[in-house]
């Protein structure tokens, strides 16, 4: 019956007025033990508009999934090295345009990280650094409300459950997610600059997880700049922060270049020492130093190619960078 639903909903899309897109990553990575063709992501969308006031969004995601079998079969008892391609919704959002300003309901992407990832231009070779490092979900269920105070001057404040797209609703607690950004929002595509802020809080059992990002670019002159400074507390005085720059220029029409540096510390209270290191314990508390460099050229077709370089540095290796090389290609119809 499951199938069924989900056969006729996709007939129904295809023959709705609306838009079909897609998005493909995938890569060939190589380091000094292993070389591998990898598949990253797929994204199915659809879109339109039923009125001046309401339009829609959905979004499905296939990729690979951690879970296994302890959670898909029920089983607690061993650790599932399952990583299976899988297909979920990513997003369902609904919008609804008044004159005080718009407002979004259900599975909606959240207010924290789109910017500065278009700032940074390439989702299909690296994730935006606040989503790399896990600060933020990039959607979420519950409302939002955005407006333009002035020009160039836009707000949205999102209310929503604070577990992600991939989980549901696991305790009382929600968070509230505000943006303020000046400015032009797709550097990618258009010259400008822009700056702005984001805090989110979500209370707990006892001190707030709270994460506040400042970031700002510029684009104009066949280059483009970004940066932002991103921070996350939790309960106990934990802190987190990172440091992420990027630069690209454009050699020729369909060529750029671009480097792209983060810095990040996962646990600003914790210092490396030597002596009593634990791996199992301290891995994730080591800060880290993340670069990567290449190019990206634009064929024909919704094709895009990208050579590229990666270097990471762990406080614990002293200056010995771990290399990997890569090529990324993204596809878009």
């Amino acid at each position: 019956m499951k199938k069924l639903l989900m056969v006729l909903s996709i007939i129904g899309f295809i023959f709705a007025e609306g838009k079909i897109s897609g998005v493909t990553y995938f890569d060939f990575s190589a380091t000094n033990t292993k070389s591998a063709f990898n598949f990253e992501r797929q994204y199915f969308g659809y879109g339109g508009e039923v009125s001046d006031q309401v339009s829609f969004k959905i979004l499905f995601d296939v990729g690979r999934t951690n879970v296994g079998a302890a959670i898909i079969e029920k089983d607690t008892s061993y650790k599932s090295e399952d990583t299976r391609l899988v297909f979920f919704l990513k997003k369902a959002q609904i919008n609804y345009k008044t004159t005080f300003g718009k407002f979004n309901f259900g599975l909606i992407g959240m207010n924290t990280y789109g910017i500065q990832e278009s700032n940074w231009g390439y989702r299909f070779i690296e994730k935006s650094a606040l989503d790399k490092y896990g600060f933020s979900a990039t959607a979420d269920i519950g409302v939002g409300f955005s407006r333009s105070l002035i020009d160039n001057l836009n707000l949205s404040l999102l209310f929503v459950n604070g577990e992600g797209y991939k989980k549901p609703q696991g305790d009382e607690y929600h968070k509230i997610s505000f943006n303020a950004t000046y400015g032009e929002g797709n550097l990618n595509k258009n010259d400008g600059y822009n700056a702005g802020l984001v805090y989110t809080t979500e209370s707990t059992d006892t001190d707030p997880t709270t994460m506040v990002s400042v970031f700002g670019g510029f684009a104009g002159m066949g280059l483009r700049l970004g940066g932002e400074y991103d921070m996350r507390t939790k309960a106990g005085g934990y802190e987190a922060n990172i440091i992420s720059i990027s630069a690209n220029y454009g050699v020729r029409e369909n060529l750029d270049a671009f480097v792209r540096i983060d810095m990040h510390d996962p646990d600003t209270k914790y210092t490396y020492d030597k002596e009593t290191y634990a791996e199992e314990d301290d891995k994730d508390k080591l800060s880290s130093n993340y670069i990567i460099a290449g190019i990206v050229l634009a064929c024909d077709g919704g094709i895009s190619v990208s050579p590229n370089l990666r270097m990471v540095n762990y406080e614990n290796t002293d200056n010995d960078f771990e290399m990997e090389y890569k090529v990324n290609f993204q596809f878009k119809f």
